[in-house]
């Protein structure tokens, strides 16, 4: 089928008449099955909604449905995870990210393409305190999601004008500063 600019048009209006119940709920689900596209559900909410809101809707939907795994797996999953540490690479897996902690987290969350469904269950297996796995979910996924929103929001003018590529690395770097800090605190005054 062809697609024309205008039957394009016709889709994301259509998407954007279902409100932010659909934008929030399509990166929700995509933490539970990651055959979801996240990278085409971020650029239709940004397409649809706007940059902001587009942003936003994303933003709690991903977040929501990362937090929501994590706590399955870490309430839940209790009586196969020490059936799972038999495995060695798994029990190799979670001490990497209980000893790495928020930076590693943070970084992973960052990238668009990582394994977020194996991020949340891992970081639910292993003993990593919740308010760093939340941190660096929340932070690291506003980069994630910003990034990817903002290249789907209008392309062609991040072709033609990649002086907005040193906002967005600024912007990785900012909150990269702010989790470390966060994190610091907690180190600090553990809960």
């Amino acid at each position: 089928m062809d697609w024309s600019v205008k039957d394009i048009q016709t889709v994301l209006d259509t998407y954007e008449g279902m409100g932010p119940i659909v934008a929030i709920s399509l990166p929700f689900l995509e933490a539970f099955f990651p055959i979801l596209p996240l990278f085409a559900i971020v650029a239709g909410n940004a397409a649809a909604f706007g940059l902001w809101p587009g942003f936003i809707y994303t933003w709690i939907g991903a977040c929501s449905g990362s937090i929501a795994t994590f706590w399955l797996v870490r309430k839940l999953g209790k009586k196969w995870t020490a059936k799972l540490f038999k495995y060695k690479s798994i029990e190799k897996t979670s001490h990497w990210f209980e000893k790495h902690g928020f930076s590693v987290l943070f970084f992973l969350r960052c990238l668009p393409f990582s394994p977020s469904s194996l991020i949340n269950i891992m970081a639910g297996i292993s003993s990593l305190p919740f308010h760093t796995y939340f941190w660096a979910t929340v932070l690291g996924k506003s980069v994630m999601i910003f990034i990817l929103s903002f290249i789907g929001y209008d392309l062609p003018k991040l072709i033609h004008e990649p002086w907005k590529l040193v906002f967005i690395t600024a912007f990785v770097v900012a909150l990269w500063f702010i989790g470390k800090k966060v994190e610091r605190h907690y180190l600090v005054h553990p809960k």
